[in-house]
């Protein structure tokens, strides 16, 4: 089970506001971190300032599942400017690859895709 996941940004408040509506929930600030609350089950994930300069060398892998199909997923992804990906890993299974802010990859998965996740995860089990 996750607990929390700490994501490093250059611009913490925009990152935790896309996360939280991927996920349904809300960003709520707490001093220089912001903390995306989906629900009490959900893991809890802090975006929090990179140290200057922000660079790659910072790294996070993240799945998220989201309620938005993948139009919506592309959809956020384009507003934001932000580029997205519909991939098939190795493991033949779907996501959709999102670089927060153009730097760092988390895998978004659609209510489609989490069937086939917990099916691998309860075969692999």
């Amino acid at each position: 089970m996750i607990f929390r996941v700490s994501i490093d940004a250059r611009d913490p408040c925009r990152v935790a506001a896309v996360l939280a509506e991927l996920v349904g929930g809300r960003s709520v600030r707490g001093g220089a971190v912001w903390r995306v609350e989906a629900s009490q089950a959900a893991p809890q994930m802090l975006v929090v300032p990179c140290e200057d300069p922000c660079t790659d060398a910072g790294h996070c892998s993240v799945t998220l599942a989201t309620s938005l199909d993948i139009a919506e997923v592309y959809a956020i992804a384009g507003r934001e400017g932000w580029p997205a990906r519909y991939r098939r890993r190795a493991s033949g299974l779907d996501v959709i690859e999102l670089m927060l802010e153009g730097a760092r990859a988390i895998e978004v998965i659609t209510p489609d895709m989490q069937a086939d996740h917990l099916g691998k995860l309860a075969a692999s089990g």
